[in-house]
């Protein structure tokens, strides 16, 4: 079920393996939260630039609880570990990421989800008719309980929400 502006639809996905699976690395984040916000994104992007200080406000917005409602892993896709980790250390909020050095994982997630830089579908053989879904920034939220995709639509409710996002991403998650 996705929440568009009170409307709840039924969007057919493709079935896809378990995010466990197509990412180890995701295990801790999906047992630490109830929704895990998977970031795609890159330091160069300009696109991106807005939605990065929006996502740091909202993640630190959260009140503190022992299970945090959500987690965020940011899907770099950033040209080099240094430019990566400069984002992360100047940009970021305190939330995790696919290493860069984990050059499958992340090509794995990225795939899985159809997610990706327009300057990286042919390396990531992405570059065929209705590969590549979504361009970043794109934010795909997940529900931790089951790995289901409650919505691939993350990066609009939270500049169109702000900080409130958390209140719309809660009732979604009581819904899925």
């Amino acid at each position: 079920f996705f929440l568009t502006e009170g409307t709840f639809f039924l969007e057919t996905l493709p079935t896809m393996p378990s995010l466990s699976t197509v990412a180890p690395s995701l295990v801790p984040f999906l047992s630490s939260s109830k929704i895990l916000a998977l970031y795609f994104a890159s330091s160069w992007c300009p696109e991106c630039t807005p939605v990065t200080p929006a996502l740091k406000s909202m993640y630190l917005s959260q009140p503190d609880e022992t299970e945090k409602l959500l987690e965020v892993v940011y899907i770099s896709s950033d040209m080099s570990k240094e430019q990566m980790e400069q984002a992360i250390s100047s940009n970021h909020g305190p939330w995790g990421s696919i290493p860069f050095d984990n050059v499958e994982e992340r090509s794995n997630v990225k795939r899985n989800f159809g997610v990706c830089a327009a300057k990286e579908m042919k390396e990531l053989q992405m570059d065929g008719p209705g590969q590549r879904k979504f361009g970043i920034p794109t934010i795909i939220l997940i529900n931790c309980e089951t790995e289901e995709v409650m919505t691939t639509d993350g990066e609009r409710d939270l500049m169109e929400s702000g900080n409130n996002v958390l209140n719309k991403w809660k009732e979604m998650l009581t819904l899925s």
